[in-house]
């Protein structure tokens, strides 16, 4: 299986292990699902503001219309 090194200090270490023994995870599960999760909320985030963007944008003519310039 593929494979990537991280360097950590000895105080992220630390922490990562004591993280890794209350979840009763090994370090490598708990950095892989950490980094994994990290990936998935990002992009549903990135999908997220995507699609706001694009519906403002299909109803800004509308807002303008009833809003103009100067009464906002």
């Amino acid at each position: 299986m593929p494979g990537i090194t991280i360097e950590f200090t000895e105080e992220e270490l630390a922490e990562l292990r004591a993280e890794a023994k209350e979840q009763g995870k090994a370090i490598k599960r708990l950095a892989h699902d950490i980094l994994t999760e990290d990936v998935v909320r990002r992009r549903q985030k990135q999908q997220f503001v995507e699609g706001a963007a694009k519906l403002a944008q299909e109803y800004m003519a509308e807002f303008e219309s009833v809003f103009p310039e100067g009464s906002r």
